[in-house]
């Protein structure tokens, strides 16, 4: 277990993901500035519906983007790995921001060969149904976090698919989504058909 500042915030981030942040807030200024300084990680736990959950990710600061005249900044970070917080703290001494003593999630990456095809499948389906990106999924599915928020998964999803500890059941989870989702969008579209049918073959005559 280890102590880190916590930066609250609502996003689901996946080990090895990288994201973009806008720092604006003075707690946060303030969070950010410290940790560049001491070449140390913060945490960002997740936020849903307004409630602070009980799991994160720790990140590291790749780097400054720009910094603005008000002393507001854009830095990339990186994902490190997640935890589950065991004890937070809402303010840390002497400092605007708060923190937390959180343990370390292990992962397993046991990706399967056949599962990936299959994901890869059913997201070119997807994408072809709905005509998003001209049809055509445009994310590498060799790499998870870059396309993990584009298959359709609501908040909840994402925090249920983070909450698994090894890349196998992540996958027989997404599979099952897309599935899902396809089958949702495949009714939805016969019955605007059925709809665009309505009143066209009023005059049918009575076999009987």
């Amino acid at each position: 277990m280890k102590y880190l500042p916590l930066f609250p915030l609502e996003i689901v981030l996946f080990e090895g993901e990288k994201v973009r942040l806008h720092i604006f807030e003075p707690r946060y200024k303030q969070l950010i500035q410290d940790v560049m300084e001491e070449n140390t990680s913060f945490g960002m736990p997740i936020v849903f519906e307004k409630k602070l959950e009980g799991t994160g990710a720790e990140l590291v600061n790749l780097g400054l983007i720009e910094q603005w005249p008000g002393g507001e900044m854009d830095i990339e970070c990186e994902a490190l790995s997640r935890f589950e917080i065991q004890d937070f703290h809402p303010l840390t001494q002497g400092k605007l921001y708060g923190g937390g003593i959180v343990r370390d999630i292990p992962f397993t990456d046991n990706e399967d060969k056949e599962l990936k095809l299959r994901i890869a499948d059913l997201l070119g389906e997807l994408y072809t149904h709905t005509r998003f990106e001209g049809g055509k999924f445009p994310y590498p599915t060799d790499d998870f976090p870059v396309w993990v928020h584009k298959c359709g998964l609501q908040v909840q999803q994402e925090i249920e698919l983070a909450a698994l500890t090894n890349m196998y059941d992540r996958q027989l989870y997404i599979i099952n989504h897309l599935k899902n989702l396809l089958s949702s969008l495949s009714a939805l579209s016969d019955m605007k058909d059925k709809i665009m049918m309505n009143g066209h073959f009023k005059k049918l005559s009575n076999p009987l």
